[in-house]
Formats: structure tokens, sequence, C-alpha cells
């Protein structure tokens, strides 16, 4: 591949990947900060690839902290550094592509920090550069590690909003940019980030399956030290219910005081506790990201997480001094604290707190514990509950219960069930329809029923307000695209 042959030193003479820096990159993509810093420090000022790095370290940092005054006061860095890597000579490819590298950095912190029409401006001028490199130089490896990412973001946009992508000059698909990420994944430098890249997605746009999982820990076993990668595992573990997965993860993770200090790990933690009905355990782990993150993530959810422990042990009064807490703190950005200020909301209203049983189904299902998830819900029917909510739940759970032990006409039965009841009650703005008819979808496009899948993603898009829409509406859009729609 041309990538492996253009040497890395093809700027002007003040721009040099060298092994140092090259060294440098890899440990800030292992999460070892301060390492990669006084690799950093080493080089030359000037140096585009020293500047490359630099901004990566504070993006790692910043996404990690969330400290609002450490991103302001960086700021002005980002035209700065843009500055030294545009008077690189522009024949070479990676003048584009670091430029671009940035643009998509600071997008990214532009996200987490609320300003999200600046980061879809870094966002395009990214496309815009990656497209031109590509165009120029249609074998370089790396280039496709970022446009294969904004191919799959632009192949997610439904049809109906094409025409803004379309005006801008932004086009692509996600099997463009899946196969672009596993071309990239060769690369000796950023292969490994376009793996990472490929894993997240499948987890958290596209279908989940037992060959993704596979590959994802074969890439754990392979790079040991990379505490990222262990991070990004022990999350998709947890996602798809692969609670026991996860556990052996963070057994085997190599975090110690040479790696950036991650507050979402004791979030890890907290989980598979509170899925193994560890309370005090979990309770104790959601206790330290609270008092070690400075930033606003998941504070209104890890309260919630916090009820539930003392709740589920018994003790109510603990619990609801928890709830208290929810609208106090954090944010809405994440869907998990959209959920849990919607529960803060629906008991502040009502005075009353959810069922027990179904509580635990949703825990058992959500660990992969199925049989247990199966034997909770015997103490349940549609009979014994009195509340509409809590029957559209109970067909949901159970119908992802069945779905993940492959009794798919029973799950269809439940799912159906579940946005009936959804329907009825539309104004309440519930979940469950919407996810039941995600969920159906998928089996139909399973079994090559395209009609049918359609009808059931955009029936799953057409929900509106409901505190998941973002994640249902990108994974029904992005199967859509993919069958062709």
């Amino acid at each position: 591949m041309l990538s492996l042959v253009i040497p890395v030193n093809t700027f002007a003479s003040d721009a040099d990947f060298t092994p140092n820096l090259q060294k440098a990159y890899a440990e800030i993509f292992k999460l070892r900060i301060q390492t990669g810093r006084e690799l950093i420090a080493r080089e030359r000022p000037g140096n585009p690839f020293k500047v490359y790095a630099e901004n990566y370290a504070d993006m790692v940092e910043l996404l990690n902290s969330e400290d609002e005054n450490a991103f302001e006061s960086l700021t002005d860095k980002e035209d700065e550094r843009l500055g030294i890597i545009e008077k690189t000579d522009k024949k070479s490819p990676y003048n584009r592509f670091l430029r671009a590298e940035l643009k998509i950095h600071w997008a990214l912190l532009k996200i987490r920090f609320g300003h999200e029409v600046k980061a879809a401006w870094n966002i395009i001028q990214a496309y815009r550069l990656l497209e031109e490199n590509q165009r120029l130089f249609p074998e370089f490896l790396p280039n496709l590690k970022s446009i294969g990412c904004l191919h799959i973001l632009v192949g997610s946009i439904p049809e109906n909003q094409k025409w803004v992508t379309n005006f801008l000059g932004l086009k692509g698909n996600i099997q463009q940019g899946l196969k672009e990420l596993e071309l990239a994944s060769q690369d000796k430098i950023w292969g490994l980030e376009s793996s990472f890249c490929q894993f997240f997605i499948q987890a958290y746009i596209l279908p989940y399956n037992d060959k993704v999982n596979e590959l994802l820990m074969q890439a754990v076993e392979a790079h040991q030290d990379n505490l990222n990668l262990n991070f990004l595992a022990t999350a998709i573990s947890l996602k798809v219910g692969r609670t026991e997965q996860a556990s052996q993860l963070i057994l085997k993770s190599p975090y110690n005081g040479s790696y950036l200090y991650f507050p979402v790990f004791e979030l890890y933690k907290g989980e598979i506790n509170l899925f193994k009905g560890n309370y005090q355990q979990a309770g104790l782990a959601y206790l330290s990201y609270i008092q070690n993150f400075k930033g606003k993530a998941f504070l209104k959810d890890t309260y919630y997480k916090l009820f539930l422990c003392s709740w589920l042990a018994g003790d109510e009064k603990k619990g609801l001094t928890y709830i208290s807490k929810i609208p106090t703190v954090g944010s809405t950005i994440a869907e998990s604290d959209k959920a849990a200020q919607k529960f803060y909301e629906n008991y502040h209203k009502t005075s009353t707190l959810p069922n027990k049983s179904l509580i635990k189904i949703r825990l058992y299902f959500d660990a992969g514990y199925y049989e247990k998830a199966l034997n909770e819900a015997r103490n349940l029917s549609e009979n014994t509950l009195y509340i509409p909510k809590d029957k559209a739940d109970l067909n949901y759970r159970l119908a992802r219960v069945y779905h993940k032990t492959e009794q798919l006409d029973k799950a269809i039965a439940y799912y159906e069930r579940a946005i009936f009841l959804t329907d009825k009650y539309k104004d309440a703005q519930w979940h469950f329809g919407a996810s039941a008819a995600l969920q159906t979808g998928y089996i139909y496009q399973e079994r090559n029923q395209k009609l049918k899948a359609k009808a059931e993603f955009e029936k799953a898009i057409s929900y509106k307000r409901h505190e998941y829409k973002t994640s249902i509406d990108n994974k029904a859009r992005a199967a859509l695209t993919a069958m062709g729609f």
C-alpha cells in the first residue's frame, strides 16, 4: 500500500513523525497520557506531528475530565495548531490528513461541551479535507480511518434528510465506511485506532454479534497493555449483556498509576456488582464516581443506580434521598441521564415507585442472565399489573429475553403487544414501542423479509420525544441503509 511506501517525513524539513512521536501517539492511545507528554516534550517546536500528538493528548484528557475551565483555556490552540500544519507541504498526504484529524478532535470536544453547531462545521471541514486527500492519494491508508467513520455518520442520516448532506456535498454509506475502516486497520500506526472505531460502531450503531465479539476479545488479548481497548471492551460487554465477560476484563485490566485516571472505571464496577446483586459494593463504586468525577455526564444515572442499590437491598428511605438528588446534578445529554431525569419526574408527579419485579427482570436481562429474568417474570402477568406502563414494560422485557434466547416467534408476539400498549398511550412518550419496533425489524431483517423489516424500522423512527430516540433512530436508519432503502 502507498501509505507504507510514502515516508512520514514527506512534509517540509520541519515536519517529521519521528519514532519518538509515533511512540507518544501509541502511549496516548493506550491512555498513558503522562508518558506520551514526556515523549512529546523531547521534540522540537513547530513540528506538525508534535502538534498532532499534543492535540490528541488534550482531547483524551478533556473528554475524560469534562473540565470546562481547561477546555476554555485551550480553545485558542485549535487555530494556532492548524496554522502550523497548514504551512507545511501540501503535496504530502499528511497535510490534509492531520488538519482533518485536528478538526475531528475539536468537533468531539465541542460536542462534549455543548457547542454542537460549531462541531458540525468542524465535521464538514474535516470531511472535505479527507475527500480531497482521498482523491489525491487513493492508497493512503490512514485517511480511510477518519473518512470511514464520517461515511458511516453520513450513511446513518435518514432519507428524508439526505438533501442536507447532498447540499453540503457530503456523501457516503455505512457499508462503504466499514470497508474503509477494515482497510485502515492494516496501517502500522493508525491501524489499531481504526479497529477501535470499528468495534465502537458495531456495538453502538449496528447489531452486535458473536463474530464481532470474538474479534474484540482477540484484540484485547493481543494488546494487553492498552487500557483504552480494555475499557471499550468492558463497556461493550456491559451494553450487550455479557456481564461475566466484563468481570473478566476488569480483572485483566492493566489499570495502574501510569494510566490516566478514568472515573468511568468506577461505573463499570458499579454496573457489574448491581447486575450480580452485590448492592453494597455497587453503591461504593457509584459513590466513588460521584466523588471523583468533575464533569456532568452520567451523574443523574448514577444517582438513579444508587437508588436501586438501596431500594433493592431493602432500604427505601435511603433510596428516596438518592432520587431527590437526580434533578440537582449533571445534564441530560446522555440517554441514560435522560432516562433517570424522566424517572425522577414520574416519581415526583405520582409518588409511586416502580414494580420491583420488573426492575429485577430488566437488570437480569441487561446482565445477560436470561433464565433468572424468566424466573422472575413468572411472578407477573398483565392481570397482576395495574399501571399501563408496567404492562408495556413487561411485554417488552419478555420479548427481549425470548429474542436473545432465539425464541423468535414468541419474541415477535410480545414485541407486537408492547407496541400496541405503547400506541394506546402515545402521549406518555414511553420508549417501549420504538424499542420493540427496532428489535422486530432486526428479526425480519435477519429473515430477509425486507419489506416487513423496513416497516418496523420506519415505525421505530416515527415515535417522538422518548429518552432513547437518538440511538434508536440511528440504529434504525443504519439498518434501512444496509438494506438499500
